[in-house]
């Protein structure tokens, strides 16, 4: 599967964020998107599945035009995202939240245990006593269990500590081995060089720089690019 954005705009009420973003992500590979706070990272991930409407531009799954489907349609198309902000219902349990997002009971295990030493066992636990860190590893392990064709990650690595995002990049790097396409908006630079097979740098809604990791000098052009 392949997902598209073609001249892609987006932003909040009259206030411009997306400025003709181009793009594309595949199956089988690792796309991150690197850039400081505030250049629309976030604004991006929105707009591609539909929860921020697009003001110009294309989104496409696999030459489809889905600019204007719902966020439901790209769902059962196969997209899967994990977003910044929590989304969690916190006065239910775990459990609860994961049917809730399609996980039959017969599998909850399989999500808790991707990161077994914070989330194992804590199935009854009600959702909204988790730490940010824990909330932000069952996003990651209930995008990976699903393995969908498509994900795009929002900031998976922020609030865990160092020996999680170690165990959050061997998931994602599994998840590519196993043909799940990876759009990763990441801060944390080493583990986005560590993991991703291109790089699209954003500023002020445009992309500035772009690269496959073999690229001659890529990591020093980002690096340089991220520079306050």
């Amino acid at each position: 599967m392949r997902l598209e954005a073609r001249d892609l705009c987006a932003g909040y009420d009259a206030v411009p964020v997306l400025h003709g973003i181009s793009l594309a992500v595949e199956s089988g590979e690792i796309v991150a998107i690197v850039g400081r706070n505030g250049v629309g990272k976030t604004t991006l991930v929105k707009a591609l599945m539909g929860v921020l409407p697009a003001t110009g531009g294309q989104v496409l799954l696999d030459g489809v035009d889905v600019t204007r489907r719902p966020p439901s349609h790209r769902v059962r198309a196969g997209l899967r995202a994990t977003y910044q902000e929590r989304a969690l219902f916190r006065e239910l349990t775990v459990g609860d939240n994961l049917r809730l997002g399609g996980f039959a009971p017969s599998v909850h295990h399989q999500v808790l245990d991707k990161f077994p030493d914070s989330l194992s066992g804590r199935g009854t636990q009600r959702a909204g006593t988790l730490s940010g860190g824990e909330q932000k590893m069952l996003a990651a392990a209930c995008a990976i269990v699903s393995a969908a064709p498509l994900i795009l990650m929002d900031e998976p690595s922020e609030g865990l500590q160092p020996s999680n995002v170690d165990l959050l990049g061997r998931h994602i790097a599994s998840a590519r081995e196993h043909g799940s396409g990876v759009l990763l908006i990441e801060q944390h630079l080493a583990l986005a060089e560590r993991l991703a097979d291109r790089f699209v740098v954003l500023e002020k809604g445009e992309v500035v720089e772009e690269g496959h990791a073999g690229d001659d000098h890529i990591h020093d052009r980002i690096a340089k690019r991220l520079v306050i």
